[in-house]
């Protein structure tokens, strides 16, 4: 029994040994492995020469095509390669860039192969098309459907760089169904990702803006309103379909306050009675649609907007009050016009409007 127990002694301190051996060594493989990805060597010399090569000959063999995706199957030798392009880019743009363009079914293939691993290597695959301008010629149905599927993924990093890569593409069936895909799910993806996104779509904006509208019913409130202001920043031509979303008050009021807001860009005069409602109305709307229309009758000047603003000088709403006063003394009328109110025993009108007026003195004075 006792040397049952010596023995027991001695191969638990061999197996102690063991692992504190294989946790150093790997330690050090990991370090030596990670110095080389930060200070490629021989791996950018092989690159250069290979881009060089390129550049005589303008092809790239089957055999260099099979050698690129086998080797950046494995994330540390993506890493590496990045390494070696972000100074070859800086070195030699043109050459590299064109190289890149070469591989760009490499690339894709790649893709198919990490849409398999975890989501951060995913996502750091999907940046790298993105600044390497891969995308741009993105034609293969099996590619579409993977990055649609990508731009589903729990990952937000995932999604965001999927769906860069899709709006490269210019490909406007694919992006619809990305967002199709991501409302299905339920993931929430940031408002202002979604708008600046639509709004680098590399294809036909108008196009896009169609098909995103025409699927607005399939589509949750968050994912309509990005499209809206994709819509508000990029073109006109919905004054009609924003004027009856903003009368149906069944409607997200996110989407009839963004409603409002097109129509400070684009003047439409059958929504100006509507405008005008909203601002001579209290008891009818909440007082978010009136600080929103303060602002949008600047683009409609006359005798009936001041008259509405005039009054909502008084609101007991701070916000409806400045934005009324901000467009009035926006419109470039004197101050001797609003005198009466200056004069006037309304406190609130008088102090608001004295304080916009003052600040647009400042604003010209330091021009």
């Amino acid at each position: 029994m006792r040397l049952d127990v010596q023995l027991l002694i001695y191969v638990y301190m061999g197996i102690c040994v063991s692992l504190l051996l294989f946790n150093l060594c790997y330690i050090w493989l990991d370090a030596a492995d990670g110095r080389r990805s930060k200070h490629p060597g021989r791996s950018l010399l092989r690159l250069e020469k290979k881009i060089r090569a390129f550049g005589e000959t303008g092809q790239i063999g089957k055999k260099e095509h099979r050698q690129i995706q086998k080797r950046l199957s494995k994330v540390r030798r993506l890493e590496r390669f990045h390494w070696s392009m972000e100074k070859l880019m800086e070195n030699m743009p043109r050459e590299t860039a064109a190289y890149l363009s070469a591989c760009e079914g490499d690339f894709y293939y790649l893709a198919m192969v990490y849409q398999k691993k975890d989501e951060m290597q995913k996502a750091f695959l999907l940046k790298l098309l993105g600044v390497y301008g891969i995308g741009k010629s993105l034609h293969y149905d099996e590619i579409k459907k993977m990055l649609v599927k990508m731009a589903g993924s729990s990952s937000v990093y995932t999604r965001e760089n999927a769906l860069r890569v899709l709006y490269r593409s210019g490909n406007v069936e694919a992006v619809a169904r990305a967002f199709l895909q991501m409302s299905k799910n339920g993931m929430f993806h940031s408002g202002k990702l979604l708008t600046d996104g639509l709004l680098s779509f590399e294809g036909d904006k108008k196009q896009l803006a169609e098909e995103l509208w025409k699927r607005r019913d399939e589509l949750s409130v968050e994912y309509v309103l990005a499209i809206m202001q994709f819509i508000r920043m990029s073109q006109g031509g919905y004054e009609r379909a924003f004027l009856e979303l903003l009368k149906d008050k069944e409607r997200n009021q996110e989407l009839r306050l963004e409603a409002l807001r097109y129509f400070r860009k684009y003047r439409y005069e059958p929504a100006y009675p509507m405008l005008l409602a909203i601002m001579r109305g209290w008891q009818e709307v909440g007082w978010e649609y009136q600080a929103v229309t303060a602002l949008t009758l600047e683009n409609y000047p006359g005798e009936e907007t001041e008259e509405a603003l005039r009054k909502c000088l008084s609101h007991p709403n701070w916000y409806v009050r400045y934005n009324a006063a901000d467009t009035l003394a926006g419109a470039g009328m004197e101050e001797a016009r609003f005198m009466d109110i200056i004069e006037g025993e309304d406190r609130y009108a008088r102090e608001i409007l004295q304080y916009r007026l003052e600040w647009g003195k400042q604003r010209k004075g330091e021009k």
